[in-house]
């Protein structure tokens, strides 16, 4: 199968995304800096395999004009995060300062603050700070606590949101990389032979690469290929499939807050809220349940019923601080040494244990239900429901008690909102259809089984990088943490393999990969892949 590409809308690489896996990951094309804060087992591992190939960083560099990135939300980079922001009053970050995009120096977004005067927009995250789990232990782990050293107190400080957008506004300019974002939707990705074509004299150059269709019916071409999507998959509504939701007027997910699909507060609880008698049902356990809790109360919700089908559960990040903090190289040697994806994917789910709030929000959840303004239901499940098409919002709304096998009866409630997230899913993700039916890869409940660089197949250089790299990077994939270890995993990758000639550029003006020279173009001839006469040709030539 050949596709032609318009010269124009040829780029070596396209990343489907501009989240911040997105910018983490083009700004490593763009450098020769190793990884800002890894593991120790990381650091050996890129150090040995630059090593062993003997390779020169430098030739394997992109440009920010070989780069383009493709966003559905807009055509800069972090919109949905904003939108997300907007949507949930976030004020700080829940991640600790060394989670950010920057894969020049774990310490950047520090440095930063400081030199702008701006520490005071950094919160501390209390209680984590001199908690020793393995000191005086004997024999197994303790389990309840974890060890920070006293000396890394600055790094377990939260960024306000406006300082952490501020900064990866930074981190685009300087790499040069804010013109090479595009609003567009992906909706096919196949691989196969590409010819690019100049619209001008008609001059064709051919390769393998990708054909990226969005839903506009633009094509562009690329020789390597990037996900990294955010939040995506199927929504997970929480209770029967035929149960009515009444979308939009009498319910959403809250991922239609963040992409504005729906308006909050929805246009027709406005005269509620006007007479102060509006209530909302607020789905799920997690903290952006949390925080539209204390949204809604803002923008003139009189109550919000909280109902979650355990207990609240307490942790300062989505994962445990053991995969953070001092041992965490102890922690994710156990996670890499799995034999199957299977146990890593049970060992990731046991790490995130699903929604959870930090400690600032469980105070603010339990400060507004003592005042009457939040009613908490745990171990709880919405069972049924029934609309008052006449009052445009639900008659009642019947919630089972697991725990006490009782049914709580809510009245006259005007809209629902379900924080329930999503459950990724490689087989009906719409984009790679076609990518796994020419070229099927095994998945682990709904997660890809890449190769340790994060791609799709030795022989696909497509990478995917954010939630569905979770089975190689770990429970932390889908966080700002492994976004930026997933971007030095496919970086590295993707430049050496522009120093070994082994990716499609595209270009017609010149003749890409036809000129090797130093080591790489030695190991390629010593494995077979080009013609010894052809380098003894170049050389005299």
């Amino acid at each position: 199968m050949s596709f032609t590409i318009p010269e124009s809308n040829f780029s070596p690489v396209i990343i489907i995304g501009g989240g911040p896996s997105a910018l983490a990951v083009s700004s490593r094309l763009c450098t020769t800096t190793s990884g800002a804060e890894y593991s120790d087992s990381e650091h050996n591992r890129f150090h040995w395999l630059r090593q062993r190939h003997n390779l020169d960083s430098s030739t394997g560099l992109f440009k920010p004009d070989d780069i383009l990135i493709l966003d559905k939300i807009a055509p800069r980079f972090m919109a949905q995060w904003g939108n997300q922001f907007e949507a949930l009053g976030i004020k700080h970050l829940r991640s600790p300062m060394f989670f950010h995009p920057d894969p020049s120096d774990s310490d950047a977004m520090t440095a930063f603050a400081y030199a702008n005067g701006r520490e005071d927009e950094l919160m501390e995250i209390k209680g984590v700070v001199g908690r020793d789990p393995f000191k005086h232990q004997k024999g197994g782990r303790r389990g309840s606590t974890v060890e920070v050293d006293q000396r890394n107190w600055t790094d377990f400080y939260r960024p306000g949101s406006q300082l952490f957008k501020d900064f990866c506004s930074f981190i685009s300019k300087r790499a040069r990389l804010n013109n090479q974002v595009k609003q567009c939707e992906v909706i096919d990705v196949k691989y196969g032979e590409i010819c690019v074509v100049n619209e001008h004299d008609g001059r064709e150059t051919k390769g393998i690469g990708f054909r990226v269709e969005t839903v506009s019916g633009d094509v562009y071409g690329c020789g390597l290929c990037i996900s990294a999507v955010g939040p995506s998959g199927t929504i997970n509504y929480p209770i029967q499939p035929d149960l009515d939701y009444r979308f939009p007027q009498g319910s959403c997910h809250s991922s239609h807050l963040f992409l504005k699909q729906v308006s909050f507060p929805p246009p027709g609880v406005v005269g509620a809220i006007a007479s102060k008698k509006a209530e909302l049902i607020i789905v799920g356990g997690g903290l952006s349940s949390a925080q539209l809790a204390e949204k809604a109360l803002m923008q003139g919700f009189s109550r919000v019923h909280f109902v979650t089908r355990g207990e609240i559960k307490v942790q300062h990040f989505d994962f445990g601080l053991e995969w953070v903090t001092k041992n965490k190289n102890i922690t994710k040697t156990e996670f890499w040494q799995h034999e199957t994806d299977e146990e890593r994917f049970d060992a990731a789910m046991k790490a995130r244990r699903g929604g959870s709030v930090n400690p600032q929000y469980l105070d603010v959840l339990h400060d507004l239900e003592k005042k009457g303004r939040v009613v908490i239901y745990r171990n709880t499940e919405v069972v049924d429901k029934l609309w008052d098409e006449e009052n445009n919002r639900w008659a009642r709304v019947t919630l089972h008690n697991k725990k006490d096998d009782t049914n709580t009866l809510l009245a006259n409630m005007n809209y629902v909102v379900y924080c329930t997230g999503s459950t990724p899913s490689l087989t009906t993700e719409p984009f790679l259809q076609s990518l796994l039916e020419s070229h099927p890869i095994k998945s682990v409940r709904g997660l890809p089984c890449l190769t340790d660089d994060l791609q799709w197949s030795k022989d696909v250089p497509f990478f995917m990088i954010g939630r569905y790299a979770m089975l190689r990077t770990g429970p932390s994939s889908a966080n700002l943490d492994g976004g930026r270890l997933g971007a030095e995993r496919v970086g590295w990758k993707a430049q050496r393999m522009r120093e070994m000639g082994e990716l499609f550029l595209g270009k017609i003006s010149e003749a890409p990969n036809t000129k090797k020279g130093g080591m790489a173009e030695l190991l390629r001839c010593t494995g077979g892949q080009c013609n010894w006469y052809g380098v003894l040709n170049d050389v005299s030539a």
